[in-house]
């Protein structure tokens, strides 16, 4: 992720969390414009979603997902990307998919 930080700050992570979001089957995507101009990404699996393993594929599967069509998205927004229990056992390009349809109805996709 070249043009991207990692969002690491609880406040960073709550002001996201009030802004626009898409729910979409897989994931939910929030965002927020922040002052820079670069995007900065933030992930989440919760726990239910299952133990450590499943949990750590599923953030790398979005990070990747994300990573494939940095390139296409506008810059200056924070993103938290929120995986759902039904991700699982999912393959990056359904991953992907279903992030790029968040981030087109976002308006976020060049």
């Amino acid at each position: 992720m070249k043009n991207t930080q990692s969002l690491k700050l609880n406040r960073d992570f709550r002001r996201a969390y009030k802004g626009d979001n898409f729910v979409g089957g897989y994931t939910v995507v929030y965002m927020k414009k922040n002052k820079y101009q670069f995007n900065r990404l933030g992930l989440r699996v919760g726990k239910a979603t299952g133990k450590a393993v499943t949990r750590n594929r599923l953030k790398r599967l979005m990070r990747e997902s994300y990573r494939l069509m940095e390139d296409d998205i506008e810059k200056g927004y924070d993103f938290i990307i929120v995986a759902r229990n039904r991700a699982v056992g999912k393959t990056q390009s359904q991953i992907q998919g279903d992030i790029r349809f968040a981030m087109r109805k976002l308006g976020l996709i060049k």
